[in-house]
């Protein structure tokens, strides 16, 4: 980014605009912005999908779509002229743009500087909280969703309003996201075809406006859908007018509403596919807001959609018997004294989901302190504190708990870690900033601090971390990591997470740089849009596929019980170094036994207070188990830890016999620390140095993890 001008030359953010909008405005700018969004939107590739393609979309030259947006939204407050200028004016107008949007970044920027050079001197006030500087961490804002999930999801979230629509709009929604799919195709096969057209003609003929207009002829020929229900769709998302109400920064802009454009007979140019998306999946909702008897079932309808979503994608992870909806909890037959949205229970740990269908109104953006704090309560503050109350009551276990259909839940005799998780339905811009301002969370022992997010983070988490264990395991790093974790979006401390696993050690804080999501982005592309590329993200998903450990923690998974599960997230925490040493003690354990010759192996991780001890025997299993009892009772005493973890393998396969957990306090013991000196002075000289080498190892994978 260039230097700021000096302070008496800065000119305000209204005379940027405004000269902004008149750049906008010039005959042919619409061939400008399709310059725009070919650099900075489009990612070509060759056979498959690499990071390496993708690294141009972190690039801090690149315009983000609410900038392109803002071209966009000038440009139609005046008739559009879609002729071609020349190419010395296209070249103009896109570095006159591009030079009045750096200075309006820095304009933005100037009150945050300002607050904080302040706080510098003395003054006692958070610079950070101050609407003035969060207007710009709002408006360049990463994105919270795919444009496959907003396409996706929007046909969930307003399948209970289909009788309206097709009364009202002429089209279902399922019409109306196959017809935006059918878009995706189309543009995605024109362009190539387009830049290949460019060689055979004039230089000064080129353009990559075409590249971006369609015809509804081609819609239908592509959907499969009727031409009258293609045509209706189209139009609900077509501009009609000019957008007189986008006269500032932050004023409503109708082309984010109406990202379509009729650019000739039968033609339509649509800039960016995923304002469309997005336009899918938020402008229903406002049209059925204007019919005023409709207006109570929408409302109901959006609300029930977060809670059934959300239900339905940790149904995909634990299991729709562990997931229950609409959980009442009473204190007696009529005292109720919380509500729960989505409650997970699995072996001695919870989820507790709490979702709002809120966003950050306009008065917000504009940078009012008092409506950013407000929106800001509304939408995650209050539902922090309702998952907080009814954590309390879960972990009391004197209430009673009732599902939707008002039957009894049986809860876990005792409730060890709660993981409250808070959603948005909707893009809320600069939601993890604005949760480390302004988040006041309350924590116990065996409550977690909350994880705050919306539902396209959500889904994102269930999508790769697709077993019970893999997701408390992320709940709980995150919850340990909490502040000390900066990132613009959930998701990209999830990808740090898949990466090496989200463990901070020393440092008290890591900021995480956007492009860390690259794996995800691919991911997310491959599986959603049909992308050729990696499905899973190298790391956590893949360094244990076949290994003797993660067959081991797959039976953990399966068996779900309190000791089963504190085992498997114990081992989910060692890095790839560690494990893979673990893998090494497990198959010569397993092989030693086969050919005759018992074998024992822990490993004690001393910062978590906890340890794990291996046996591998012939010996009956009852016999066996109180041995490997004995012996993790003696190992937990030496090493004054808090809790010891006992797996017993199968000779030969290697395959889990039986997993226990010991947890309680440590406290001096005569007896036991008798038992601990005659142990030391009987145990093999190698072992003892098998079991160094690997906490030594363990720590070097701590360190390299760190570096």
């Amino acid at each position: 980014m260039a230097d700021a001008p000096e302070e008496q030359k800065l000119r305000s953010e209204q005379d940027i605009f405004d000269e902004l909008a008149t750049v906008c405005q010039r005959p042919g700018f619409a061939h400008a912005i399709a310059t725009f969004c070919f650099r900075d939107n489009i990612v070509g590739y060759g056979d498959k999908l690499k990071g390496e393609d993708y690294a141009k979309m972190f690039s801090s030259d690149r315009l983000i779509r609410t900038e392109i947006s803002t071209l966009i939204g000038l440009m139609a407050r005046a008739p559009i002229d879609w002729a071609k200028p020349s190419n010395e004016n296209i070249e103009h107008m896109l570095k006159q743009a591009e030079a009045l949007l750096q200075e309006l970044h820095i304009v933005l920027n100037r009150p945050g500087e300002e607050n904080f050079k302040a706080m510098m001197e003395g003054e006692d006030a958070n610079p950070f909280k101050a609407g003035s500087f969060l207007r710009e961490p709002i408006f360049y804002a990463a994105e919270s969703a795919y444009a496959s999930q907003y396409r996706d999801f929007a046909a969930k979230k307003y399948e209970a309003d289909n009788d309206w629509l097709r009364e009202h709009k002429g089209f279902t929604v399922g019409d109306a996201s196959k017809v935006i799919s059918s878009l995706l195709v189309i543009l995605e096969r024109k362009l190539p075809e387009v830049l290949k057209n460019l060689k055979d003609k004039p230089l000064d003929e080129w353009t990559l406006l075409p590249g971006f207009q369609f015809t509804a002829a081609e819609v239908i020929a592509e959907s499969k859908i009727e031409e009258a229900v293609v045509r209706k769709v189209l139009e609900a998302f077509c501009l009609k007018d000019a957008n007189p109400t986008f006269t500032s920064l932050n004023a409503f802009n109708s082309t984010n509403a109406f990202p379509l454009f009729k650019s000739g007979e039968g033609q339509y140019t649509l800039f960016q596919y995923a304002a469309l998306t997005e336009a899918l999946y938020e402008s229903p909702f406002f049209w059925m807001l204007d019919d005023k008897k409709y207006q109570p079932t929408a409302t109901a309808n959006r609300g029930r959609f977060v809670e059934t979503f959300a239900a339905e994608r940790l149904e995909k992870v634990f299991g729709p018997a562990r997931v229950l909806k609409n959980v009442d909890i009473w204190k007696s037959k009529s005292e109720k004294v919380g509500e729960i949205d989505v409650l997970v229970l699995f072996a001695d740990r919870a989820i507790i989901l709490q979702g709002k269908s809120k966003k950050l109104t306009l008065a917000a953006r504009h940078g009012s302190d008092q409506k950013i704090q407000e929106d800001f309560k509304a939408a995650v503050q209050d539902a922090c504190d309702q998952a907080f109350t009814c954590a309390e009551e879960l972990v009391a276990g004197k209430c009673k708990f009732t599902d939707d259909k008002g039957q009894e839940i049986k809860l876990p005799s005792a409730v060890k870690q709660v993981f409250p998780v808070c959603v948005i339905s909707d893009h809320y811009p600069a939601l993890s900033f604005q949760t480390q301002q302004f988040l006041k969370s309350k924590t116990t022992e065996k409550i977690s601090a909350p994880l705050v997010g919306d539902l396209f983070m959500l889904d994102v988490i269930t999508e790769f971390l697709e077993t019970p264990l893999r997701c408390l395991s992320y709940l709980e790093l995150r919850a340990r990591a909490g502040e000390g974790v900066m990132s613009s979006h959930e998701t990209t401390t999830l990808a740090y997470h898949l990466k090496q696993n989200l463990w901070l050690g020393e440092y008290d804080m890591i900021q995480m740089h956007d492009d860390l999501s690259t794996d995800v982005d691919i991911a997310m592309a491959v599986r959603r849009d049909g992308i050729d590329g990696e499905r899973t993200p190298k790391g956590i998903l893949t360094f244990l596929e076949g290994t003797s450990l993660g067959r081991i923690i797959e039976e953990l998974n399966a068996l779900a019980t309190p000791w089963a599960t504190a085992a498997g997230l114990e081992l989910l925490k060692l890095g790839s170094e560690p494990a893979e040493d673990l893998c090494t003690v497990l198959d010569r354990l397993a092989d030693q036994a086969s050919k005759g010759k018992d074998g024992s192996s822990t490993l004690a991780f001393s910062k978590e207070s906890t340890g794990i001890t291996i046996q591998c025997n012939h010996r009956p299993t009852l016999d066996a188990v109180f041995a490997l009892k004995g012996h993790c009772e003696k190992r937990k005493y030496s090493q004054k830890a808090t809790s010891w973890i006992g797996l017993l393998i199968q000779p030969g396969s290697g395959a889990l016999r039986h997993c226990l957990l010991l947890d309680a306090p440590w406290k001096e013991d005569a007896e036991l620390a008798k038992a601990v000196e005659q142990l030391t002075a009987a145990e093999p000289a190698q072992s003892v140095q098998n079991s160094k080498k690997l906490l030594q190892r363990y720590k070097r994978g701590k360190e390299k993890l760190l570096g």
